[in-house]
């Protein structure tokens, strides 16, 4: 697994976490980086998790309105804790980042894959690929 797709998977980590906590993403952030830099061996793409959810953070109601506009027969506040943070972090790369279009995808299939349901996959690539094409 790449640096940065374990950077994903650590963002993932926190923007779920903070929702099953309903704690502010800064302040779920900042304990994340105090765990990880206490570590013997911290993660080498900490600063991409810091950008991913603090880019998260500051842009999340342009995020959510996308991923809306991009859902069908769905509400955002309908979806499955771990697809809205999987949605949240594709759509920020996308809209505010240089990463790839596949490359966001790919990634969030593989996050879907990991933590998703069975049908979560499928349901995530339709969505980014909406988003992708509404661009």
């Amino acid at each position: 697994m790449s640096a940065r797709s374990k950077a994903r998977k650590a963002a993932f980590d926190v923007l779920y976490s903070a929702e099953q906590r309903s704690q502010e993403l800064p302040i779920a952030l900042a304990e994340y980086e105090s765990r990880e830099t206490a570590k013997r061996e911290p993660l080498t793409e900490l600063g991409f998790v810091v950008l991913l959810v603090n880019g998260i953070s500051d842009n999340l109601s342009e995020i959510d309105r996308v991923v809306s506009a991009n859902l069908t027969d769905w509400t955002l506040q309908r979806l499955f804790a771990v697809d809205r943070a999987i949605l949240r972090i594709a759509t920020w790369e996308l809209l505010y980042s240089e990463t790839p279009a596949d490359v966001v995808r790919a990634e969030a299939l593989a996050l879907a894959d990991e933590y998703g349901s069975d049908d979560a996959a499928r349901f995530i690539g339709g969505v980014v690929g909406a988003i992708t094409r509404a661009r």
